[in-house]
């Protein structure tokens, strides 16, 4: 009998499964495909590969504005490849069975199903007795029941890598995360690229002033946009594939060609051959696992973490309910998940970073908030970069409490982080502003929304009244003093937004 067994072997399994054996627990997990799942074989690993190839070869273009002149470039897309596949191997080899079996996890290969509220059986014949169980099976990419499509075959994040030479011209069906990811990625390489997506913005989760920005920008990369359209056949001759699509809004149709199709189109949940309804959980493809706060299913021995839940479908995302569910399923301790301050981000050039809740979310939960931005473009270490595009807007209370932030620009990834500590922490913006920043760094960005905020406590009834005290003047008065002196000097202030709600 074990303490814990893990079924699925992908990031969250692993990091419950090594925190269980750590402690000392007997524990068992069950993959049966690659160890290390989709993010080490076929997302994030390969994909992270790709697009920093694609970068630097889009950098190498750009280099002369630097004065550095680097003559053609020349992409060996199967040297690319190689690469991207021997940085996964790399990986992989990290997280085998040996590694794990030294670990003191006992590894089994291939399907289990549930049989009992304590048993799974595996490959229909092996029967596995636990105290609790973990569902951590991932999900997989949506082939979309799109007329022609099964028959003219495409490519998915899967068998994407699989690819030796670069698509000519590559059609993607889709515009979140990974459809835009791989449409700038591919487009750096050489190929020309056309996005396809039902929804009217691209990454739809965004703030709307951010997909615009970031759409531009693509755009001005050659990428061509179709938002709002629905794929209606696929069809392929000539060695092209073409997508027909009509536009939702006025009916308006039209084609989009290419030698390469990938869809990007969502995930569906890896649960069909668990056999769930004999422990009482019911679940579909579709929809997920439904768990509660404590991440347990409707089995009180049974929990899931991860993709299969499809809510928030992060690597991060999963190590952290990992954490959760070691809490609850070993140590018994009822630990809560708080996805509050879980940030994400999309890997495109400029990166696009975002935790917590937008303008427009915070409104209706908050009866007066503030909302706070700060242009790369003011940002001395962008200009002095030359990567002055982009912008940071972050959403507070009016005492500080920061309700969300999104950063679209260089190294957004790494200046969200500041946010997410401070919102983890309880900490304000007025904290923020009190912290010493090294200059010239990105991270200035983050400081001058802090000071933002900071300047704003000088309108407070206190301050006002110390001003007096002091015989300082308001800003007001000193232009008036200034106007009748004839001196042209000028005052800038910043005032953030701020939005009310009556509930």
């Amino acid at each position: 009998m074990y303490d814990l067994v893990v079924l699925g072997g992908g990031s969250g399994g692993l990091s419950v499964a090594k925190a269980a054996a750590r402690f000392g627990a007997k524990v068992a997990l069950v993959e049966k495909n690659d160890l290390g799942g989709e993010c080490t074989h076929s997302a994030c690993v390969p994909s992270k590969a790709l697009i920093h190839a694609a970068r630097l070869a889009h950098e190498i273009r750009g280099a002369d504005r630097f004065g550095i002149r680097a003559g053609s470039l020349d992409v060996d897309f199967r040297a690319v490849m190689a690469r991207v596949r021997s940085v996964v191997k790399e990986f992989a080899g990290s997280g085998s069975g040996d590694s794990l079996r030294a670990k003191g996890i006992d590894v089994y290969r291939g399907n289990a199903a549930f049989d009992a509220y304590d048993t799974v059986i595996l490959n229909r014949e092996t029967r596995i007795n636990a105290l609790r169980f973990v569902i951590a099976t991932g999900s997989r990419a949506v082939h979309p029941s799109i007329p022609g499509l099964a028959e003219v075959g495409f490519l998915d994040n899967a068998n994407l890598w699989s690819l030796e030479e670069l698509p000519r011209e590559l059609v993607v069906i889709g515009a979140g995360p990974s459809g835009i990811e791989f449409a700038q990625a591919f487009a750096r390489l050489g190929s020309r690229v056309t996005v396809l997506a039902q929804t009217e913005q691209i990454l739809p989760k965004e703030d709307a002033e951010v997909a615009q920005f970031l759409q531009r920008r693509l755009e001005s990369e050659g990428i061509e946009f179709h938002l709002g359209v629905t794929v209606t056949k696929v069809s392929r001759r000539d060695k092209q594939t073409t997508c027909s699509w009509k536009k939702s809004s006025d009916g308006t149709t039209g084609d989009s060609r290419g030698t390469h199709l990938l869809v990007a189109a969502g995930r569906l949940a890896n649960v069909e051959d668990l056999n769930l309804e004999a422990v009482g959980i019911h679940a579909d493809a579709e929809h997920g696992i439904e768990v509660d706060e404590y991440l347990l299913t409707r089995s009180s021995r049974i929990y899931a973490l991860g993709d299969v839940l499809l809510q928030r479908e992060f690597t991060h995302a999963a190590q952290r309910e990992a954490e959760v569910v070691f809490q609850n399923a070993v140590l018994r301790l009822s630990k809560k998940i708080d996805y509050s301050a879980l940030p994400w981000t999309t890997f495109v050039d400029p990166e696009v970073a975002t935790v917590g809740l937008s303008a427009a979310e915070a409104e209706e939960k908050y009866p007066e908030i503030r909302v706070f931005r700060a242009d790369y473009a003011d940002l001395d270490r962008a200009r002095i970069d030359g990567l002055a595009e982009g912008f940071a807007k972050v959403v507070t209370t009016p005492t500080g409490k920061i309700l969300g932030a999104t950063v679209v620009g260089e190294q957004a990834s790494s200046i969200l982080q500041e946010f997410v500590l401070a919102m983890e922490n309880g900490l304000t913006l007025n904290d923020l502003a009190a912290t010493t920043h090294p200059y010239p760094t990105y991270l200035g960005l983050a400081h001058a929304i802090a000071n933002q905020y900071a300047a704003t406590r000088l309108e407070s009834g206190f301050m006002q009244a110390l001003k007096w005290f002091l015989g300082i003047k308001s800003p007001s008065a000193n232009a008036e003093n200034t106007h009748s002196n004839g001196s042209s000097q000028e005052s800038a202030t910043v005032e953030p937004t701020t939005h009310n709600h009556a509930h």
